[in-house]
């Protein structure tokens, strides 16, 4: 099969790998989209990537094509996305069906190979099988949905509560689709024009600008950026008694000076960190609910679809996500065939 490899930092190919053969209690997924996370740039072009060669995307929807011996071939041909986290099941996280907090845990496209192939092999437990009419494309935003969806999760009686997103990413959008859509007023900080046009033409009316915002009453604020500056303006703008719940990867240590860690004390602000989603975890899966979301808002969550590339467009999909002089939300490898 083909897969794009990253062989070395900053060095991508499009190339003939071995397609892979089946363990036990697996099904082998053709992939029709894969999207572009963050942190795959940061492998590409930061220290991140734990091996080499490493074909990377934990963000995909495909069609089962074939399975193990021991599972039902009648789901051959079925629509599915994948939960990217491959647990342990030994540890005590993952007996209490805490499986995102596994502390053995593997991960498509970082800690094993993963989705920016023609071909992936998946465990039948980690796949959620899509309703007819979901576009394979949306349906690989489901990983960023449901981290979006367990974020907003932890927001309590979100009907009518005033909730600020520092950030304009896929999750950022996605916290804020998701919000809104819970009865929350929304609000984004934004840094320049293009970014408040792009969230305007989802729907989005409100705007905190940093140049002229001195303070704000927000009752949660979401951090979506990872960083000090983002972090700070979030400790600003939250009311007393208010939430911020984090959700951005920090792309630097995190330092908060005296007066920001005074401000949480006085004020009594209740931090909630956040990552990854919550699948099959009792009564709670991140996943359905953010498939059940996807499906109902097709038009609206495909916006966030900026770009689309061919496999084999690897590197100029990579080059031209980083460019600044227009909006880039997602890129996603798309495969119709």
């Amino acid at each position: 099969m083909k897969a794009c490899v990253l062989l070395d930092k900053e060095k991508l190919e499009y190339r003939e790998v071995e397609t892979p053969k089946l363990k036990a209690g697996e099904v082998l997924v053709k992939i029709n989209a894969c999207g572009i996370c963050s942190s795959d740039f940061n492998r590409v072009y930061g220290d991140s990537a734990y091996f080499f060669p490493l074909i990377l995307g934990h963000e995909f929807a495909g069609k089962i094509v074939a399975c193990s011996d021991d599972v039902d071939k009648s789901i051959i041909n079925k629509k599915v996305v994948a939960f990217p986290l491959l647990p342990c099941n030994e540890c005590e996280f993952c007996r209490e069906k805490h499986y995102a907090q596994c502390k053995n845990y593997s991960y498509f496209g970082s800690r094993q190979n993963g989705a920016m192939a023609e071909y992936i092999a998946v465990p039948l437990w980690n796949i959620k099988f899509l309703p007819k009419g979901l576009a394979y494309e949306i349906g690989a935003l489901c990983e960023p949905t449901a981290v979006a969806v367990n974020a907003i999760s932890k927001i309590k009686g979100i009907a009518n509560k005033t909730i600020c997103i520092s950030g304009s990413g896929t999750i950022a959008i996605l916290c804020g689709l998701y919000a809104k859509s819970k009865g929350a007023d929304v609000a984004f900080v934004v840094r320049n024009n293009l970014k408040k046009e792009f969230l305007s033409s989802l729907g989005f009316e409100k705007f905190v600008s940093l140049d002229k915002e001195k303070q704000t009453n927000y009752e949660v604020l979401i951090e979506c950026v990872g960083s000090n500056d983002s972090l700070t303006n979030c400790i600003k703008f939250v009311k007393s008694n208010g939430q911020i719940v984090l959700v951005g990867n920090p792309s630097c240590d995190m330092n908060l000076n005296k007066k920001d860690y005074w401000n949480i004390l006085r004020s009594e602000i209740s931090l909630n960190g956040v990552w990854n989603s919550n699948y099959k975890n009792n009564d709670i899966d991140d996943w359905d609910i953010a498939i059940d979301f996807l499906f109902n808002n097709q038009i609206s969550v495909s916006k966030i679809i900026t770009d689309k590339f061919c496999l084999k467009e690897e590197i100029k999909a990579f080059e031209q996500l980083k460019e600044k002089n227009s909006i880039h939300i997602k890129g996603v490898f798309i495969d119709e065939k």
